[in-house]
């Protein structure tokens, strides 16, 4: 008999559940899982919390971007967690507790730390008996990831388990391992067939924009943005599940015909963005943990928008510290930013080969086999210090 495998996240922004999907992947292909059960551990709440706790954190990124700031920075002191926060979690996952004890894991991986600390919590007492892995999404590892009893903690650098170390947790117990995404990011694949398959011009530089990097401003301010590129390019915008901005976008464009040398390519919803990040030369967008990663995974340069303050903040720095990104002074100067790598092949040839050498694309494997291998460990609870 295999193993069972539970893998939680929470669907506040989608990096977690992206994550979590990559682990699952990972687990249904290999032999020594018996059974996977993936959940958003948001899906197991009350209606309200659901609401406040997903809806409440996108707006709060969205509408009052330096309120959110001011509370991640407020909220990141190690070992002293909110105890309402805690409490209130607690209060409202009595159906995510029965969840877990319904399926009986021998393994709990959490890419969230809200199940992180349910599961940690279960374990402590007794509800539960399994093993607990905690995935860092991001760069940084806020103060809300810490748990009082963990098998195993994986980061994305070093840095991070320097970091947890000196908050004392065992070193032996923690893997860089990097973020886990998808193998479709990272699977070999002949650009020629794509290029046909999405109507693009192989001899043309792709810059890709994820649209929801510009936040609230407007398609036709957008279009006037990236109009602004004056090397040959074409410009592939993604914008997800934002119907009114594609049909904006596809308007705007139509209207300015003529004004820009540059092809565009419009784009909803796609499950693809492994195929058109295998084309890109250069992305726009912001850097969650997840999109940099998969920017990292497929060798493609950053030029940074818009990021949430808190976790995306360090995100940057990270990969701005490794020059596989650059960030504009203003939104205005994006297509000059755009420009200067476009008309600089040698520079983004560096920056391609430097992101290839960050990425870590098996991340999703080798946590799953960390987790699987060492099954005989058993929780431990960190000797809590502060700096």
């Amino acid at each position: 008999m295999g193993k069972r495998v539970m893998i939680l996240s929470a669907s506040a922004g989608s990096g977690h559940i992206r994550a979590a999907q990559a682990l699952e992947e990972a687990c249904r292909k290999d032999a020594r899982v018996g059974e996977v059960c993936q959940v958003d551990a948001l899906e197991f709440t009350n209606h309200m919390f659901q609401q406040v706790y997903s809806k409440g954190y996108l707006e709060a990124v969205k509408s009052a971007p330096e309120l959110w700031g001011m509370a991640f920075e407020n909220m990141d002191k190690p070992w002293e967690k909110p105890l309402v926060m805690s409490a209130l979690q607690r209060i409202n996952s009595q159906p995510l507790v029965n969840k877990i004890k319904d399926f009986k894991p021998d393994i709990c991986i959490c890419t969230h730390f809200m199940p992180a600390d349910i599961i940690s919590n279960m374990i402590k007492q007794d509800q539960v008996a399994c093993n607990l892995g905690i995935v860092v999404t991001d760069f940084y590892v806020h103060a809300l990831w810490l748990t009082d009893l963990f098998t195993r903690y994986f980061v994305a650098k070093d840095e991070n388990k320097v970091h947890l170390g000196l908050l004392g947790l065992p070193s032996d117990r923690i893997l860089v391992s990097g973020i886990p995404i998808m193998a479709s990011f990272s699977a070999r694949e002949a650009k020629k067939p794509l290029y046909a398959k999405y109507g693009l011009e192989p001899n043309l530089p792709l810059v890709l924009l994820s649209a929801g990097a510009f936040g609230i401003m407007s398609a036709a301010d957008i279009l006037k943005i990236l109009n602004q590129i004056k090397n040959p390019c074409q410009v592939v915008v993604v914008c997800g599940k934002n119907k009114k901005l594609l049909e904006d976008l596809e308007k705007a464009m139509e209207g300015s015909k003529g004004s820009s040398k540059n092809r565009y390519t419009i784009v909803g919803f796609t499950d693809a963005m492994h195929e058109y990040l295998k084309l890109a030369a250069v992305f726009i967008g912001k850097p969650g943990g997840l999109s940099t990663s998969e920017c990292l995974a497929c060798g493609v340069p950053m030029v940074i928008w818009n990021p949430i303050p808190g976790q995306e903040m360090y995100n940057a720095y990270h990969i701005l510290e490794n020059g596989v990104a650059v960030l504009p002074d203003n939104a205005l100067t994006i297509g000059y930013k755009v420009d200067q790598l476009l008309g600089n092949p040698e520079r983004l040839k560096s920056m391609h080969d430097r992101a290839l050498s960050m990425a870590i694309p098996g991340a999703a494997s080798a946590i799953v086999d960390a987790m699987l291998i060492n099954e005989d460990e058993t929780p431990v609870k960190p000797f809590k210090k502060t700096p």
